[in-house]
């Protein structure tokens, strides 16, 4: 088994803490190491490390390496972001070299598992079935008509397998989907072989197949990194959900995600997931805070001390260049703020 750990995003939604020189997956929000680092000690469930393939945007390959101390896992550097794909395709040209039927699972560095001695035990069986041939995805049992997720829709003969893959919803049709009870979020996380995949991106998205093509002339010497570059400036950005995985006609295999999900994707899911660890008035502290006469505040600081008094249900975010304030229910739309900033 191989594991592709994909550690490139920008994450937005928790601005001011996340930047792009220092995003959401390299903070300490669910624990007391980087979710990145968390991300590889649940992969050593299930295979070794110098199986493991870690792909980062170039300024953060620093980072990573003091990260990662002793572990020896591979670094892939992409030299700009072009979404899921490229990173997929550009990682399994790595473990096509070593095994080309050896199952690779791909996931996300941000997201938080609850079990990861049942997410490991997921994993090995959904890769029996990957060295058959199938894709295999992990659905999550939706909990509300969420609209910030891609869903899975099941086939109706056979709930074992997808039907097909849905962009995210309006409202409405997300209720409908979860009183229709035959769709899934969709993880972010797929398993499969390197020769499934790239066969996959090939027939789905020939722009990319082309240029991977091209990089995979130039592994183990000197032009590689000037032809990831050329490559990475010509491609279209897309996610292996659009790309690939709504325009398939292979099989694809779908397993429950029963190991307790999320993709915390932004403060308000912060605050729900680590609820329990609210003062007496429902307030999650973190790091030098204080709140007196207040009630079901999020506080995150990385130095000063942040006082509340007689406040609710907000999120205060303290960096050592900015403070952020807004309403709990309101903190999805903090990317607001640096998109804004760039503009200016």
């Amino acid at each position: 088994m191989f594991a592709v750990i994909m550690a490139g995003g920008s994450g937005t939604r928790f601005w001011p803490a996340s930047r792009a020189r220092l995003p959401k997956q390299f903070l300490k929000i669910t624990s007391d190491r980087t979710m990145f680092e968390d991300t590889v000690a649940r992969v050593r469930r299930f295979t070794s490390c110098d199986r493991v393939y870690a792909v980062v945007g170039r300024m953060h390959a620093e980072l990573v390496n003091t990260l990662l101390g002793e572990n020896p896992v591979q670094i892939l550097t992409e030299p700009r972001g072009r979404n899921t794909a490229a990173c997929i395709g550009l990682a399994a040209l790595h473990v096509k070299l070593r095994s080309l039927d050896d199952p690779i699972v791909v996931l996300p560095a941000d997201h938080f598992i609850a079990d990861a001695e049942r997410f490991a035990g997921l994993i090995n069986e959904a890769g029996e079935f990957a060295r058959n041939g199938d894709i295999v995805t992990l659905g999550v049992s939706p909990s509300r008509p969420e609209t910030g997720y891609g869903y899975i829709e099941l086939d109706e003969e056979n709930p074992d397998f997808m039907k097909r893959f849905v962009e995210k919803p309006d409202s409405q049709t997300a209720m409908r989907y979860i009183a229709g009870g035959r769709h899934l979020w969709n993880s972010g996380i797929f398993i499969f072989t390197a020769g499934t995949i790239l066969g996959e991106i090939r027939a789905c998205l020939p722009q990319l197949a082309e240029g991977l093509k091209e990089i995979e002339s130039a592994i183990g010497s000197d032009e590689y990194e000037s032809a990831v570059a050329r490559v990475y400036d010509r491609i279209d950005p897309v996610s292996i959900d659009y790309g690939v995985m709504e325009k398939t006609t292979a099989s694809v295999r779908v397993l429950r995600a029963d190991f307790g999900w999320s993709d915390v994707g932004s403060w308000q899911a912060l605050y729900e997931l680590r609820a329990g660890e609210c003062d007496e008035a429902g307030n999650l502290l973190l790091g030098r805070a204080t709140a007196i006469d207040s009630h079901g505040n999020l506080v995150y600081s990385t130095g000063r001390r942040v006082a509340l008094l007689g406040v609710e249900n907000l999120v205060v975010v303290e960096t050592e260049d900015a403070v952020m304030v807004t309403r709990l229910d309101r903190s999805q739309d903090v990317k607001i703020f640096p998109e804004n900033l760039e503009e200016k």
